[in-house]
């Protein structure tokens, strides 16, 4: 074990004074006083942990590994990304979130909310979520106009780079976990009532259709009552070529 350096002690301060929540950086953080920043972090010392977890404290439930499914997205996706990448499911009101540089430099920990750790979770949800997170890394937050922002504009051009798969799996989020989540300026957050789901099924995963990864409500309005299909498509079937 071993503490952490100023810059990770003013890390931890900015984000437990809501600075990276509300947007508002420099202001806020200068209006706090110096002595009560102190005793923050006296009572809030920040711990880094050097070596792995020799076993798994919450078994997966997916029916494969969560970590392997973590290394395959990184190979995939981020072979740049050097070093440890460890994945858990721990108990947090985010539905997933990166703790960069956990385990010491370049070596990261990705956490999994529990409700995610179901049988009938698709395999696509959970990579498009390691793909967001992973992403954290690559684009890292930055100021923006004079404000601290998690995900930048060049997070969301990434992000639509390697997952097209998006709106499917926000569909699908949205679908199956609305009963115990909730939209909040700190991103999608889980409430208790989600053991409540722990013994329910999960819909279907609907992945997104080709055409050049248009939105689902675009596509098919009135709730997908009537397919809007683009205009130059043939209005009848072509005959069969001999």
């Amino acid at each position: 074990m071993a503490g952490a350096s100023p810059t990770e002690q003013e890390d931890a301060w900015r984000r437990a004074s809501g600075c990276y929540a509300s947007g508002h950086w420099g202001p806020r953080l200068e209006r706090r006083d110096t002595r009560r920043r102190a005793r923050w972090y006296r009572s809030h010392p920040v711990i880094h942990r050097y070596q792995p977890l020799l076993f798994d404290p919450v078994p997966s439930l997916l029916g494969y590994s969560l970590a392997e499914m973590l290394e395959e997205v990184r190979a995939a996706y981020f072979p740049e990304l050097e070093g440890a990448l460890e994945a858990r499911f721990v108990e947090n009101t985010a539905l997933a979130y990166i703790n960069g540089g956990f385990m010491g430099r370049d070596r990261h920990l990705v956490v999994f909310h529990p409700v995610l750790n179901h049988p009938r979770t698709p395999p696509e949800v959970m990579r498009f979520i390691a793909k967001h997170e992973l992403t954290h890394i690559v684009r890292p937050p930055r100021m923006v106009c004079g404000e601290y922002r998690v995900h930048p504009p060049e997070f969301w051009e990434h992000e639509e780079a390697i997952g097209p798969e998006r709106f499917a799996a926000w569909a699908w989020i949205h679908g199956n976990l609305s009963r115990c989540s909730r939209e909040t300026s700190r991103g999608f957050q889980v409430h208790r009532g989600w053991r409540a789901l722990r013994e329910t099924g999960r819909g279907p995963y609907t992945p997104t259709l080709p055409f050049n990864h248009e939105r689902w409500e675009r596509l098919c309005p009135g709730d997908g009552g009537q397919m809007m299909f683009p205009p130059h498509w043939a209005g009848r079937p072509l005959p069969v070529k001999r």
